[in-house]
């Protein structure tokens, strides 16, 4: 089950800080959003064009777009 909270929680934090490896995204997550969280968010937000996904090493990075900080300002 997606939790409606995930995807605005991501955008967020990614608007904060612009880009971040996966790994410190999900420490910047609550506990009980982690817990829900799946590899199918992330290719959700990509897909939608609200993310950009890319590999540095062996970690995946995520960056905001621009549409991603628009979507901040209006409910997804």
């Amino acid at each position: 089950m997606d939790d409606p909270q995930l995807r605005p929680a991501i955008l967020r934090i990614l608007a904060r800080w612009g880009r971040l490896p996966e790994s410190d995204l999900v420490r910047w997550l609550p506990p009980p959003q982690t817990a829900r969280l799946r590899p199918e968010v992330f290719r959700a937000l990509v897909d939608e064009g609200l993310v950009e996904l890319s590999a540095i090493g062996d970690e995946r990075v995520l960056a905001i777009t621009e549409r991603g900080r628009a979507a901040i300002e209006r409910p997804l």
